[in-house]
């Protein structure tokens, strides 16, 4: 399994690309099936990439940083989690460096 490819190829750029609709919109901020970070939504890396889901549960890739993070759980009422999250974000950045 090690070094197996799981997706085919192309398909990172794919998903953390712009899709044409959103950029003809003015909002570059929906690729394919993923949400970009490409107007600092979160704080992170503006080549983040996530899934998003009901009461602030994501999947956040970071390929800056090699980094994944994945938020299970459910706050009621988006606001509060939202603000939640986007500080432990900005406390992790503070610890993962770029990689090289």
């Amino acid at each position: 399994m090690s070094g197996e490819r799981i997706l085919p190829e192309g398909y990172v750029k794919f998903v953390s690309t712009p899709a044409p609709a959103w950029v003809a919109d003015g909002q570059p901020v929906y690729g394919a099936f993923f949400w970009l970070n490409g107007e600092g939504s979160f704080p992170v890396p503006k080549d983040a990439y996530y899934m998003a889901g009901s009461g602030t549960q994501i999947a956040l890739i970071m390929p800056s940083h090699e980094l994944v993070v994945v938020r299970l759980g459910h706050y009621r009422g988006g606001a509060y989690g939202f603000q939640s999250l986007s500080r432990a974000l900005a406390l992790l950045m503070e610890a993962v460096p770029r990689r090289e």
